[in-house]
């Protein structure tokens, strides 16, 4: 994987202009890979910041029914208690 990032980065060496748009100003000239690795980082992290919530929920939830599960298993596992006469 790192030959391929590396392959990656010194096949796309030429410089690229970052605009802003409305304006046309040039903000600075980077490589070509480093923009994409960019590109690909931010939208890594906004796809794990969407989905990051609905992970902690399902978590919470497991542990939750793992502690029912034992607390029933330990009702199933004590003796039945016998009636007093």
């Amino acid at each position: 994987m790192l030959l391929v990032l590396v392959l990656f980065f010194l096949s796309n060496r030429q410089p690229v202009d970052l605009n802003y748009w409305p304006f046309g100003i040039v903000i600075v000239a980077v490589p070509l890979a480093a923009v994409v690795l960019i590109a690909l980082a931010v939208g890594f992290l906004a796809g794990l910041a969407a989905h990051l919530p609905k992970r902690v929920g399902a978590h919470r939830r497991a542990q939750k029914a793992e502690k029912k599960v034992a607390e029933l298993e330990g009702k199933l596992a004590a003796p039945p208690a016998v009636p007093a006469r």
